[in-house]
């Protein structure tokens, strides 16, 4: 029979395959009395230096597909394993009980586990995550049990696990995984990052996913709608497979729509398309889009999943990496946006009643200029291989805006104090997010030469909704009047200045948007790479002057639901002319988003 589970679609696409279920809780672990410590002691140090090996291959391999960033997790699982008081429990354990190494192993790691759930703090429960990875490869070695592995799959499947290690997504089969349903998990969680930024169609959050969905059944993954269906019917399986194929077709197309990656209004306005990328990975994505620049690139993915600050050259290092391969295109750096749902045990960022309304993004990085001061440094240094942009988030007025640009300048003086060569023409530019910022667009843009809208959070902000609180998931509206007058204001202020105002939040790679954005003001848009041929598309078949006069009508509107109803008529009305292109019917069983 049938059967239909929600969850949280974190990358978009249709998988159909059958399930391979993954899990590493495979082996039980004996008890067993011992008389020779020294033996048990040399068995636990051999299975030390095995772990050891096998952290430093995934960590060599994470750093060739990943990038030094995500490998960073690794090198913390060596620091666990090299920790000398864990080192010194076991031994003290083993004289005290007497039994056998793993028995000791599994009774502290509860011990450890226990106490470490007690502690209602995110970054916590990572490390416990963390400590739980290293001490199963202990036991593995220990055991001489084989660990389970995505590495080698038999054939293509939809991976179902109750969660993904970063020891399982990196070492993963990409070639057959081609799907991922994961009980655990976020947005932002290491397994969606990655697929991600493979375009692999993947659903978190899904309740009791391992233990529902037999091994081998059939399953139909929607990446978009967060929608998973096992065992579907015939007709199921028809709708979506002809979906998927004609998904594929109508990829194929949008590709080649324009050679030159330009995107052009049908009055010959052309409107700027840029990435949002947060890997190493993305930027190849990213040139096979054609995108004609990086319009957010999410620096704090440099920080996070590992136990030490990255230094300058690092940094450097991937920036340089990233302007390089897009030069003679922009790239512009967001600086970190730590704290809020970032949390990085290090810098002791804790968590907050309101972390959305906190300690995070330049109120951090003006708190602790010794970290930003190294970030501002590689961001200029790597300026001079391309067309280098830096933005800063959540800036709330002219006062922020105004120190964060006191110390790129002190920045700038201690490189030429030093004869570093850096692009003395960097253009700044600040992030439109925050509702008291748009009140102050006109002032902002005097002072700043880009703003990019985050559309996402300002949304949020605006109407007072969590948009990751499911009960009032509904209220999230990004075609609320408010919304699109605040959007309107700024891109107005914005044009007054002379400066480029663009979009890189959800709403810039939703097409239903795209024609109503053009109207308001709004000359470029960045977005997730899967999601810019769709948009080039779009704006093929608009004319700029019909979306002003659209915008100008919805502007006098006064519900989210009438404005609604407008769009999405326009839309299809666009989608129709152009069906040769968009040739995806299928129900809307998908469940594509607005």
């Amino acid at each position: 029979m049938e059967q239909r589970t929600q969850g949280i679609g974190v990358s978009p696409g249709i998988a159909i395959a059958t399930a391979h279920k993954f899990s590493r809780e495979r082996y039980s672990v004996p008890k067993y009395y011992i008389t020779d410590l020294d033996a048990e002691t040399k068995r636990l140090d051999r299975a030390i230096e095995q772990t050891r090996d096998d952290l430093t291959t995934i960590y060599n391999q994470t750093v060739e597909g990943l990038g030094k960033a995500h490998a960073e997790i690794f090198r913390a699982h060596l620091m666990i394993l090299d920790d000398v008081a864990l080192r010194d429990d076991v031994s003290q354990q083993l004289k005290k009980e007497c039994t056998n190494v793993e028995y000791i192993l599994d009774l502290l790691a509860k011990r450890y586990v226990q106490v470490l759930d007690t502690i209602d703090d995110q970054r916590f429960r990572e490390r416990t995550a963390d400590l739980l990875d290293v001490v199963d490869r202990l036991q593995r070695h220990l055991l001489e049990s084989e660990r389970p592995s995505l590495r080698h799959l038999e054939c293509t499947s939809v991976i179902v696990a109750k969660d993904l290690s970063p020891s399982d997504t990196a070492t993963m089969d990409i070639t057959k995984a081609i799907g991922l349903v994961v009980e655990a998990g976020s947005v932002t969680s290491h397994s969606a990052i990655l697929a991600r930024a493979l375009e692999i169609p993947a659903v978190v959050g899904v309740p009791a996913a391992f233990d529902t969905i037999p091994s081998g059944s059939l399953v139909i993954l929607d990446g978009q709608a967060g929608l998973v269906i096992v065992n579907p019917e015939p007709d199921t399986i028809a709708i979506y497979t002809k979906a998927r194929e004609n998904l594929a077709i109508q990829k194929e197309k949008l590709l080649h729509i324009s050679e030159s990656g330009i995107a052009r209004t049908q009055d010959g306005i052309d409107i700027s398309l840029c990435a949002n990328i947060e890997l190493p990975f993305e930027i190849e994505h990213s040139l096979r889009v054609k995108a004609q620049g990086i319009g957010l690139y999410r620096t704090e993915y440099l920080f996070i999943n590992r136990d030490t600050l990255p230094n300058e050259e690092e940094q450097y290092d991937a920036y340089a990496h990233a302007v390089r391969a897009l030069a003679p295109n922009p790239v512009t750096l967001r600086t970190m946006d730590i704290g809020g749902d970032k949390f990085i045990a290090h810098l002791q960022v804790l968590k907050e009643d309101n972390p959305q309304l906190g300690w995070r993004a330049v109120r951090f990085c003006l708190a602790r200029p010794d970290i930003f001061k190294t970030q501002l440094r590689a961001m200029l240094r790597a300026s001079i291989h391309g067309t280098l942009r830096i933005m800063f988030p959540m800036i709330s007025g002219i006062e922020e805006l105004r120190q964060v640009k006191q110390v790129v300048n002190e920045v700038r003086e201690e490189l030429d104090r030093e004869n570093i060569e850096y692009n003395a023409d960097v253009k700044i530019g600040s992030m439109i997010e925050v509702p008291s910022a748009v009140a102050l667009a006109d002032l902002i843009a005097t002072e700043c030469d880009f703003f990019s809208l985050g559309t996402n959070d300002l949304i949020q902000y605006l109407l007072a909704v969590d948009r990751v609180n499911e009960k009032i998931a509904h209220l999230y509206q990004p075609a609320h009047p408010a919304v699109l007058r605040m959007i309107h204001t700024a891109a107005s202020a914005a044009q007054n200045a002379g400066i480029e105002c663009s979009i890189c939040g959800e709403m810039a790679g939703d097409p239903l948007y795209t024609e109503l954005l053009l109207g308001l003001g709004i000359t470029s848009l960045s977005m997730a790479p899967v999601a810019i041929p769709p948009i080039r598309a779009e704006i093929a078949h608009i004319s700029l002057n019909d979306a002003r006069k659209l915008a100008e009508e919805v502007l006098q509107m006064r519900t989210s639901s009438e404005i609604k109803e407008l769009i999405t008529y326009r839309h299809k009305q666009r989608v129709d002319s152009f069906e040769d292109v968009f040739s995806v019917d299928y129900n809307g069983l998908t469940g594509k988003s607005n």
